[in-house]
């Protein structure tokens, strides 16, 4: 699997946003407030993009074991401290259905909750922790 554009998936995804015909939201841990921005703000490498692609990047390792070799930058004048800045491995369509699929989890009707991913981040995370500490205790390989 060779390097997938980070602005080929930029822009399918801000299509992708648009269509939905809802807000993105993001609440702020620090203070609660709620950030709400359009979908060519939210589809941006320093925008939600990387929130985006990092859960849907879970969502395949749990599905497949493997991920994305995915890039992450600290960029202090992005929308939340970090920027895309590479997507290393698999293919525009694995990393669009999987980052779709991770927005279906986080979608309410009336929005797209992106701080909603760290949850569904996490407990992904956490399956693939635990079915790899099953899996080393049953005496099976590790998976990559």
């Amino acid at each position: 699997m060779s390097e997938v554009s980070v602005d080929a998936v930029a822009r399918t995804m801000r299509v992708l946003l648009e269509r939905t015909g809802r807000p993105l939201c993001y609440r702020d841990p620090a203070n609660g407030a709620w950030l709400t921005v359009d979908a060519e703000t939210a589809a941006e490498a320093s925008g939600f993009l990387p929130a985006l692609v990092v859960a849907g990047e879970a969502v395949w390792r749990e599905a497949t074991g493997k991920g994305f070799a995915v890039e992450i930058v600290r960029d202090a004048k992005a929308l939340l401290g970090y920027r895309l800045g590479r997507i290393g491995a698999g293919t525009f369509a694995t990393v669009m259905l999987a980052a779709m699929e991770a927005i279906n989890q986080v979608a309410r009707p009336e929005a797209v909750v992106v701080s909603d991913l760290n949850r569904l981040w996490s407990a992904a995370t956490s399956r693939i922790r635990r079915e790899k500490a099953i899996g080393l205790h049953r005496g099976e390989e590790p998976r990559a």
